[in-house]
């Protein structure tokens, strides 16, 4: 197996054993390499492509399109966007409603808040927080059951639009050694 092809190459197919072994790779990446201040930054980008390229080898070896992948981006970066409007509006409300009613702008100016109004604020706040992280475990959520779902996906036995089945191809290479004939490249 070429690690850098693995890693790096869009082309192709990959097995299952390729595809758990990139996962790996890009989950303790994130792990260790990503609360590093720029450079994990860096990282992050680059484990980005890395999980694009290992998933849509995976896809080939299954006769599909690499680009199911933008599925889990889309439903994910939605699912924050509206964890992120909800909780806006969620910790807005209480403001809103206290704005709204006689001496509430200068309650809250003056920071003089009655019990109720603090009871309205931190429940506010806790909403926000509840609906942000309900969204946000969504997200995370639909990329579990999608690196499974690709992890888990039959190949195709023979040769695709995408390449020679990965199996077809190291058993060539070992047949090749084994009859003193240099492998062939691929």
């Amino acid at each position: 197996m070429n690690l850098g092809h693995t890693l790096f190459s869009p082309n192709g197919r990959s097995t299952q054993n390729e595809y758990w072994l990139g996962m790996l790779i890009i989950v303790l990446g994130n792990l260790f390499l990503a609360p590093l201040p720029v450079i994990g930054a860096v990282f992050w980008i680059g484990l980005i492509y890395v999980g694009a390229v290992v998933s849509a080898k995976r896809l080939h070896d299954a006769g599909k399109t690499g680009w199911i992948h933008l599925i889990p981006w889309v439903i994910s970066l939605s699912l924050m966007g509206f964890g992120v409007v909800a909780a806006g509006g969620a910790a807005l409300a209480p403001v809103v409603d206290m704005v709204g009613t006689p001496g509430g702008w200068e309650m809250l100016e003056s920071g003089d808040l009655s019990p109720k109004a603090t009871a309205q604020l931190v429940s506010g706040g806790l909403l926000a927080a509840g609906g942000l992280l309900l969204f946000w475990s969504l997200a995370a959520l639909t990329w579990v059951v999608y690196t499974i779902w690709v992890g888990v996906l039959a190949s195709d036995q023979d040769d695709n639009v995408y390449g020679p089945a990965p199996r077809q191809a190291v058993y060539a290479q070992a047949a090749a050694r084994s009859a003193g004939a240099p492998p062939a490249e691929g």
